[in-house]
């Protein structure tokens, strides 16, 4: 009986010792690309505000596939999921976004004679 009490608690102890561990923390971040280095997985953004982590900045980020950088280029505007988890981060979901449209002017008015 002190044998399965001893292995029932040993077993509680494993499975609570993985309940502990820090979740990782995802955060919506967009930005200006600056500069994209594909083969180290690393951009550099410029980003507004990161309400709840960061003020507004620019860093480069690790991005989680490599992948998802190949034909970004300075300039562009992105969206990310930034993910961080015991102080290290990643952006991960990269998403390109289109640049508004600026409405067509109307055409001149001719004068009426």
């Amino acid at each position: 009986m002190k044998r399965l009490v001893m292995v029932v608690l040993v077993a509680c102890g494993f499975l609570c010792a993985g309940c502990h561990k820090d979740e990782a923390k995802h955060y919506p971040v967009s930005g200006e690309v600056i500069s994209v280095d594909v083969p180290t997985h690393m951009i550099m953004l410029k980003h507004g505000d990161i309400p709840g982590f960061m003020p507004a900045m620019t860093m480069d980020y690790r991005v989680a596939d490599g992948q998802q950088i190949v034909g970004l280029k300075p300039g562009d505007t992105i969206s990310a999921d930034l993910v961080v988890s015991e102080n290290i981060g990643h952006l991960e979901k990269i998403a390109v976004q289109q640049p508004k449209a600026v409405p067509a002017s109307p055409p001149a008015a001719t004068p009426l004679k």
